[in-house]
Formats: C-alpha cells, sequence, structure tokens
C-alpha cells in the first residue's frame, strides 16, 4: 500500500480526452516531475505542460486531490490528455519508468476499501452502474450508491446481534432467572428478520431486469416463422430466413431497446422429434 499506482482510467480507443488516473505517496511529486511545475493547488484543474524524457508530449489538464479527500483516501492525481492510445501509453510509461507501477484491476476500488472511503455495497454499485442498461437500472444503482443497500444491511445485522444476544442469555441462566416469554420473544424476532430477508429477495428480483434486461426466447416447431418475427422485432434482417425447414441451427441473440427497456431475444433451433 506505500507504493503508488497509475492505469488508464477511460475506454481504449480514439476519443477526445484520456484519463491517467495515479494514486499513492508519490502521486504529487510523478505529476511534478512530468509537469516541470512546482505545486498543484487541491481539487483546482491546472492546465500544464506535460513531458516525456525531456519533450514536450501534450498540453493537458491535472487535478489534484489530495489525501485523505480522493476516491482512495491517498495522494491522486488525474491526468485529462488528449485522446488517442499512443499519448496516454507514453505517459504511462514515463510514470512506470520513474517509479509507479501499473494498478491491477480493481486496485483503485481495493484501496477505497482498505482506507474506509467506501463499503463492499458501494463498489458492486459502481461496477453495475458502469455495466448500466437502463435509466431504471442506474436509478436503482444511485440509491445503492447513496447509501440505502448498507443502511439496510446493518439494520439487519443489529437485529440479529439483539436476538443472539436473547439466545445466548437462554442458554448461561437458568429459566428460573429469565422471563417466561423469552423463548417466544427470540421466535418473533428471528420471523421477522425473516421476513425483512424475504422482501429484499424478492424486490431485488422483480428489478434483475431492470438492471440486467430481459432475456426472451423465440421456440417454436421448425419453419413456422420464428426467425422471421426475431427480424419484424428488431426492424433488421439478423436472422437467416429460409422456406427450408432446419435453417436456423445455432441460436441467433440480439438486443432490442424499447421504452428503455432492455430485451434481448433469442432465436433458436426448432423444436422436433429425433
Amino acid at each position: 500500500m506505500n507504493d503508488t499506482i497509475a492505469a488508464v482510467a477511460t475506454a481504449h480507443g480514439v476519443g477526445a480526452i484520456s484519463i491517467i488516473r495515479l494514486s499513492g505517496t508519490d502521486a504529487l511529486s510523478l505529476a511534478l516531475k512530468l509537469t516541470k511545475i512546482t505545486s498543484l493547488v487541491p481539487r483546482y484543474a491546472t492546465l500544464t505542460k506535460i513531458y516525456a524524457e525531456g519533450e514536450l508530449i501534450d498540453e493537458a489538464l491535472l487535478i489534484y486531490f489530495n489525501a485523505p479527500h480522493s476516491f482512495t483516501g491517498e495522494d491522486v492525481v488525474e491526468f485529462q490528455l488528449h485522446g488517442g492510445l499512443v499519448v496516454a501509453n507514453l505517459i504511462l510509461g514515463e510514470l512506470i519508468k520513474n517509479g509507479a507501477r501499473l494498478a491491477r484491476a480493481g486496485e483503485f476500488s481495493k484501496r477505497a476499501l482498505i482506507n474506509g472511503k467506501m463499503d463492499f455495497s458501494k463498489i458492486e454499485a459502481i461496477n453495475s452502474l458502469i455495466n448500466a442498461k437502463s435509466e431504471d437500472g442506474v436509478k436503482i444503482i444511485a440509491r445503492t450508491m447513496r447509501g440505502d443497500l448498507a443502511k439496510f444491511a446493518n439494520e439487519i445485522r443489529s437485529e440479529l446481534v439483539k436476538t443472539l444476544a436473547f439466545v445466548e442469555t437462554s442458554i448461561d441462566y437458568a429459566d428460573d432467572d429469565l422471563p417466561a416469554d423469552l423463548l417466544e420473544s427470540i421466535s418473533q424476532m428471528l420471523k421477522q428478520n425473516s421476513v425483512k430477508l424475504d422482501k429484499i429477495v424478492a424486490i431485488s428480483q422483480s428489478r434483475k431486469g431492470l438492471l440486467e434486461g430481459f432475456k426472451i426466447a423465440i421456440v417454436g416447431k421448425p419453419n413456422v416463422g420464428k426467425s422471421s418475427l426475431l427480424n419484424a422485432l428488431v426492424k433488421e434482417s439478423r436472422a437467416v430466413v429460409s422456406d427450408v425447414a432446419g435453417t436456423t441451427i445455432d441460436p441467433v441473440n440480439e438486443t432490442f431497446v424499447y421504452e428503455d427497456r432492455i430485451f434481448e431475444f433469442v432465436d433458436t433451433a426448432g423444436i422436433r422429434k429425433r
């Protein structure tokens, strides 16, 4: 955790902006070394030239987040470069050559967890938000990032700890010293916790389609128009259509968006007797 990590934070490819994130004890000193300036004001965007091996590579924005006021809880510097793989790789290579190392997958989030900047529910929510497939899904995930799921989990945990305390009391003390309705109270608490957990599972299952999309299989006998139906739904010739039965051998998948809902249609091979 004492080393400094770096990685490209934007998707690979050509675009207007490419972001490199640098986190660790040497993040600020490495940024200053590449820019040849003397300081960076925390949380202010600074337009500066960036050098690699003494040559000017780019003129870009740098934002410095001083610890613990950053995503990871460490010193963080973000380089907002001009897009393209060559520029980003040159700067990343220069950072690594000067002492940083390439971050492992998920390591920025891991450091945020270790440093108490977020819990597991928020880390999972960030991953889900990146892969969200609908506006409704984004809104649901945003509530998790706000801490709703963590709050619910903490409430359930507190109630279970309380129930456990009652159970241990019933074991450690003689029956004569305990309230007559203690076992009934324990049973009621367990039932209440069970109802809450069943409810949250049911809600999660009902919203799974909003997060991941709805998968719909088109199933039927050979040559009844399954592929034609798929093409009509997605409004393009996605599946091969023929008068010959058995044209579709392997499943054909196609995604379709309707009123902000994601539907994945699967054209299957015809069902027949062996």
